[in-house]
């Protein structure tokens, strides 16, 4: 949240006030209105979330529209000047009884531009007030600077701690040897009981007191008395023996086969006794299942975590998954029904009958988030079946509540996760009932535990999906599978990418994801009623993997009908670097309403565009398929030229202080010397050089021994090679592998550019400079051709179309530049066009000491080179549309339509 001062916030509110004194109607200034009030506070609507007109289903499903709303924090409803405020307030009240819970704001305003109604929703405490008399009233909005307000539970402290308490005592025992399935189980079952303590299962600090008083603080005994433990939770209480300790006596039953395995006797010394009491300190009750993901990844070490491609997912973007893919679904037919109570219990029904499952489930957080969901949802039916405190149970009717974490299935392929999974749905379910109870003013303890969620310890790729739920009997496929680049997948997890996606030949440049992909859409095949959505890298949707796996996939009818543009992986698990990810929602039948989401660059907050069709590059365009392509698709358009590749082992390349040594002790070599660039020097302005031999006689060669010796190794290291072709090369040692070079000056693109920068850095090379592999090149070019390449339109479809290595552009002149469809320009429009490409390039030169990097590093990049590109930018927009356009994605949906009427020609 923004740190501003109070001073500050009341001199902004009496400038608002002398703004809007005399505002009256409600459409036409109302959002201009709440830009102005959100300002006040330093808060910028799109930054931060907030959205005008957001569409909601009222009671009854009418479709309404909240003026402002920014989720988790405040509604506003706006009315002409002299409007019934009280209506306005009715009309938000009804708002929230279709909104989901993680939605729900702290508080709802009203106005009607003179007068405001503030009500806080956790008191229902109202506060009045005239416009005038705003710059008093601005603590009253001192929740929306409130940073610990709405936080999702993974930011909560006692999670982190939990966390790294129970990640700290796992280290402990594992290092005396105290390993394997005992060690895991052992760390369950005592998490379970710390919240079970906390939380109500047992009677509050029953477990913890047990410990503390009848251990020895020396921990001699305290392995004992946990297996004792757990064998009484095991143990039914009217089998339990007669002469069972009384502290004992006051365990649960718990049952459903958390406790029933025998496990090794556990050695503690007094430390780890001391850690884990410290531990029990903590409110357990308070702790979201969902840690556990960051409880094992605490225990996880980062090769470990690489090669399982572990990367847990937070709460806000498990909520991206299943809003669209599920919820948002549910909460309108609520909306729609919640007055006929026929429909309402056929829709309780079919609650309690959907059935979901995470082919990749690490510790069950998709899974966790899903079942409070879809809990939080059934108890408003209940509350709008039966009423709030209507003695629900005084028939003994428990089959009230009917949603169970039975409804839950998933594939994990370590097992201390899917034990994690198992138990952390349990503990899901109490909180849930915890839930319920305040509601119905009923206590609900579902123990001993009859019902678990299924959690199979597979390989998900090995695994038939139909055999862990039957494929007529599953609604949804969601979650997180790994994330590993075709790089780093081992010759086992490519034949497995290989054996999910059998209509594909060659499989090799997927990503590991892509197998859930094919797994997902042949169990779609059995039962087409299912929907899936996952998280996934970016890289699926770009590139040459487009190309080759959702060619197949929407051959065999696959739709996208939802899907998250990149954003950037945030999660609850220290130690994890930035990926950038997307959502994809598929089926195979297409909604009538699509969904895309756009996110905000600094924010990063999603923004919700219905979009007729989404195509695999995540754009609202037609499905197209970009194939590598020899030549432009635009006959106009100039050959793009990959530099030469060395292949040489630096033996004919140089560096600065390499060729001054070369010189220095073979002065004749300078002619055989030219300067030489990649990507990165080109960008960075770094210096290099290379031995070019091409037309040297065995006389001149033999006469300098320093170049000879370099010759001699190029050889050496080509016929070492593992590479044939590679071991071919070494007839003629002297010459690069590849030899591309230009008689004339040329244009340059380097093929990697960071993903920070507005424009790939492109500009002009001598004919002297060889360009190497990292460097495309374009001889013969004009000015034209240099202001169309450096345009935002051009940078719009490459950032859609590149691949990417790591997080940085990965241009390709076969499938991003030979695909890109160059404007119809009129002669006099190409004279314009040139015009302003050269300022660009004066722009630069106005700045001689200035690498590529240093003018396009977003923070240094020169206000005269923006304002150079800005218009350049507008006048190639105009070019290929005379309305201007509100995005990059509109720049390239328009693209892909003149790419699919230019293979149409």
């Amino acid at each position: 949240m923004p740190n501003i001062s109070w001073n500050l916030i009341q001199d902004r509110a009496a400038e608002f006030v002398s703004k809007w004194a005399s505002e009256t109607y409600e459409k036409g200034e109302s959002q201009s209105f709440w830009s102005d009030f959100l300002h006040v506070y330093g808060i910028d609507r799109k930054r931060h979330g907030a959205f005008f007109e957001y569409a909601i289903k009222k009671t009854g499903g009418k479709q309404g529209f909240i003026d402002m709303f920014w989720p988790g924090k405040l509604l506003a409803e706006q009315k002409s000047a002299g409007k019934d405020l009280a209506k306005a307030n009715i009309q938000a009240l009804d708002y929230l009884q279709t909104m989901p819970d993680h939605d729900l704001p702290e508080a709802i305003v009203v106005s009607d531009f003179a007068n405001f109604e503030l009500r806080m929703l956790s008191s229902d405490e109202i506060t009045t007030f005239k416009l005038a008399d705003f710059p008093k009233h601005v603590r009253s909005f001192a929740f929306l600077l409130d940073q610990q307000s709405k936080q999702y539970a993974e930011e909560d402290p006692v999670n982190r701690k939990a966390a790294e308490a129970m990640a700290a005592l796992h280290n402990q025992l594992r290092d005396d040897n105290y390993t394997g399935h005992d060690l895991e189980l052992l760390l369950v079952r005592l998490v379970f009981c710390m919240f079970a303590d906390d939380s109500g299962i047992f009677e509050r600090g029953v477990f913890e007191n047990y410990l503390r008083s009848r251990t020895d603080i020396d921990g001699s005994d305290l392995g004992p008395r946990l297996v004792k433990v757990f064998e009484v939770l095991n143990t039914p209480e009217d089998k339990r023996s007669q002469a069972l300790d009384e502290d004992l006596k006051q365990l649960r039953y718990v049952n459903g086969g958390l406790f029933a395995d025998p496990i090794r006797t556990p050695d503690f010394t007094a430390k780890m006794r001391d850690d884990l009491l410290n531990a029990m300190d903590l409110d357990w009750s308070q702790v979201s299942p969902a840690i556990f993901g960051s409880m094992f990844q605490g225990v996880m070490d980062e090769k470990q975590r690489r090669n399982l491609g572990a990367h847990y997912t937070s709460e806000k973007n498990i909520l991206r998954v299943i809003k669209p893919l599920f919820l948002d679904e549910l909460y309108e037919e609520f909306a729609k029904i919640r007055s006929n109570k026929p429909r309402l219990r056929e829709f309780h029904e079919k609650l309690a009958g959907l059935t979901f499952l995470d082919p990749a489930c690490g510790c069950g957080n998709f899974l966790v988030i899903t079942y409070r969901e879809l809990r939080r949802l059934e108890h408003k039916v209940i509350e709008q079946l039966h009423g709030k405190n209507a003695g629900l149970f005084e028939t003994g009717e428990h089959g009230l509540v009917k949603v169970d974490v039975n409804q839950m299935y998933g594939i994990e392929l370590e097992e201390f996760p899917a034990l994690i999974a198992q138990t952390a749905l349990w503990l899901t379910d109490h909180q849930m009932n915890v839930e319920f109870s305040r509601q119905s003013g009923q206590t609900f303890v579902r123990l001993p535990l009859t019902t678990s969620a299924t959690i199979v310890h597979a390989n998900a790729l090995t695994t038939d999906w139909n055999t862990v739920i039957p494929a007529q009997n599953l609604n949804y496929i969601l979650g997180n599978p790994p994330f590993i680049g075709q790089t780093w997948q081992t010759k086992e997890q490519k034949q497995e990418v290989a054996a999910a996606l059998p209509d594909i030949p060659k499989t090799g440049t997927l990503d590991f994801v892509a197998a859930w992909y094919g797994k997902a859409t042949a169990v779609m095949k059995i039962n087409p009623r299912i929907e899936t959505a996952l998280v996934s890298t970016n890289s699926i949707t770009q590139g040459e993997q487009v190309g080759v796996l959702w060619r197949c996939l929407f051959e065999q009818s696959v739709h996208i009908n939802f899907a998250h543009r990149t954003f950037k992986w945030t999660n609850d698990a220290r130690g994890i670097a930035a990926v950038h990810c997307v959502i994809i929602g598929f089926a195979l039948f297409g909604r009538p309403e699509k969904h895309l989401f756009e996110y905000d660059e600094i924010k990063g907050e999603p923004i919700d565009t219905v979009a007729k069709n989404i195509n695999p590059y995540l754009i609202d365009s037609p499905s197209i398929f970009l194939d590598l392509r020899r030549q432009p698709i635009s006959k106009d358009a100039p050959t793009m030229i990959n530099g030469g590749k060395p292949t040489e082992g630096g033996n004919l390349l140089l560096n600065d202080d390499e060729k001054r040594e070369l010189l220095d002790k073979e002065p004749a070599a300078e002619k055989w010397v030219r300067p030489f660039s990649m990507g990165n020097e080109f960008i960075n302005g770094i210096k290099r050089w290379c031995l070019w031999l091409d037309s040297i006689t065995p006389t001149e060669l033999r006469s300098m021994p320093e170049v000879l010796k370099r010759v001699e190794r190029v050889k050496q290291m080509r016929l070492e090679s593992t590479k044939e072709a590679t071991r071919k090369l070494a007839t003629q040692p002297t010459l690069f592998g590849e030899i591309r070079t230009s008689q004339t000056d040329y244009l340059a693109v380097p093929k990697v550019s960071s993903e920070n920068r507005e424009y790939i850095p492109i500009g002009y090379l001598s004919a002297d400079m060889v360009a190497g592999d990292k460097l495309f090149f374009l001889p013969n070019t004009t000015m034209y051709h240099f202001g169309i390449l450096t345009s935002r339109m051009h940078m719009a479809w490459m950032r859609v179309i590149a691949g990417r290595l790591k997080s940085d552009y990965s241009y390709s002149n076969t499938l991003v530049y030979n695909n890109f469809v160059w404007p119809n320009a009129t002669d006099e429009q190409k004279t314009e066009v040139e015009k302003l490409a050269q300022a660009i390039l004066d722009a630069r030169a106005q700045f001689p000491d200035a690498t590529l990097a240093d003018l396009y590093d977003p923070l240094t990049m020169p206000p005269t080179l923006t304002k150079a590109h800005t218009t350049l930018d507008r006048a190639i927009d105009h070019l290929y549309s005379p309305k201007p356009f509100t995005s990059d994605s509109e720049r390239v949906a328009l693209l892909f339509e003149k790419y699919r009427g230019a293979i149409d020609e």
